[in-house]
């Protein structure tokens, strides 16, 4: 499989444009991998709604521009000025791309499809509730109008100027027609015709992710592992990187759904295909060696109180162990929410310990302090390179973990609405 590298463009570029209606509003630029928008920098328009931002990468690739009203609009940086106009009430389909050859092409389709989107949805809705009769069937009439119209629009944009970011990325919007029934070889082969994942600049966008999503589609809810499979084998013919990413993205939706029993197999099968680079190995690591029913790391640990802690000694039947830091937004969040719901936590006696990743004692005293932590605070102070966040493969924070009297991981919550409902079921009544 030939691989497309990406290019370097100079970074002399500039975005400018104006919002009509966004007066002395807030844009977050982001780099935008997939699902994730990655803010590089926060601007502000002026009286008039314009506002200018001077690029500084080298990298090739979608950003997303979000407003204070949680609307946003992509823009393609391929070393070309950028300039637009577009309105607050629907940034997308009120887009006007007045520089800037690429994001012309790109918005060609973009507009419409936002247009069109919100008919379809209404239609789909309509056809899915509506009794038989004419007008379910002229509901369905329109529907394939306005899919048809949506396709045909996809197809012209991709054609205006072949080998672009914008046609290279529209072309993964393309829809995925083969029957399911067919062999693998045949998908294997249709994908590799119409979907050749081999274009390492789009990974700095979300294609590859719709497509994966749009593929999922085709299945039952409780087909996902297999069609999965089909997607990872596929990509493990080709790029390493490529397919790491998108392991990655696979292995976060299947958590994200609670598929713990398909995160385990995948990570089992697939792992060590996965490049080494970033935390997709610690990833694998905890699906497998730290999954729900094994034994979990025994350890010993010093409190902000200065009392020692082992995990195998603690007092209750069981123990919610925490990673956390002060500077992580999801925990700022999290942590005071378990700390109010203390009485939860004794009837169903479950001991806390919340292990900080922080480097700074001081920085973990004032937040327990300012916060009024009740449970049990702990830290080595050496960060994601401490053994107690390495034996537990920690990836992300909060990550947590309930454990028995055995040793025995009983549940890895990601919520809190996950946890205290781990907790109400350990209640004895």
């Amino acid at each position: 499989m030939i691989v497309i590298l990406p290019m370097a463009v100079s970074a002399q570029c500039v975005l400018s444009g104006k919002i009509i209606g966004y007066s002395f509003g807030r844009l977050y630029i982001c780099e935008q991998f997939g699902d994730d928008s990655k803010v590089v920098e926060t601007i502000t328009t002026n009286a008039n709604g314009e506002f200018v931002f001077n690029f500084t990468t080298q990298q090739v690739g979608l950003y997303r521009i979000h407003a204070d009203n949680k609307d946003y609009f992509d823009i393609i940086y391929s070393g070309e000025n950028i300039r637009l106009e577009t309105n607050i009430r629907n940034m997308k389909s009120s887009m006007k791309i007045l520089e800037s050859a690429e994001n012309q092409q790109l918005y060609a389709y973009v507009a419409q499809a936002e247009l069109a989107e919100y008919k379809i949805g209404i239609l789909r809705e309509l056809v899915r509730i509506y009794p038989q009769g004419e007008f379910l069937t002229a509901a369905e009439k329109e529907l394939g109008k306005e899919n048809a119209m949506v396709n045909t629009c996809l197809d012209k944009a991709i054609k205006q100027k072949n080998g672009t970011f914008a046609s290279r990325y529209l072309s993964y919007f393309r829809e995925i027609n083969f029957n399911i029934s067919e062999s693998t070889d045949k998908k294997m082969n249709f994908l590799s015709r119409n979907f050749p994942m081999n274009d390492l600049e789009l990974l700095n966008s979300n294609a590859y992710h719709h497509f994966i999503v749009s593929y999922l589609k085709k299945y039952e809810p409780s087909e996902y592992s297999n069609a999965v499979r089909e997607i990872l084998d596929y990509l493990k013919q080709g790029n390493q990187e490529i397919f790491s990413k998108m392991f990655d993205y696979v292995l976060t939706g299947f958590e994200s759904m609670g598929r713990y029993d398909d995160l385990y197999q995948l990570s089992v099968e697939y792992g060590n295909s996965c490049s080494a680079e970033g935390n997709l190995k610690t990833r694998v690591k905890s699906y497998t060696d730290l999954r729900v029913g094994a034994k979990a790391p025994d350890f010993e640990i010093e409190t902000i109180d200065g009392e020692d802690i082992v995990l195998s000694q603690m007092k209750n039947d069981y123990t919610l162990v925490i990673f956390w830091a002060t500077w992580c937004e999801n925990c700022k969040e999290e942590i005071p929410r378990i700390n109010e719901a203390m009485s939860l936590f004794k009837r169903a006696k479950v001991d806390i310990v919340a292990i900080s990743i922080d480097e700074e004692e001081a920085d973990i005293k004032k937040y327990v302090k300012d916060n009024s932590i009740s449970f049990k605070v702990a830290s080595d102070l050496l960060g994601w390179e401490g053994k107690i966040v390495t034996d537990y493969a920690v990836y992300a924070t909060p990550s947590m973990f309930i454990v028995d009297r055995n040793m025995n991981i009983v549940a890895k919550p990601i919520t809190g609405e996950q946890l205290f409902s781990e907790v109400e079921k350990l209640i004895k009544f």
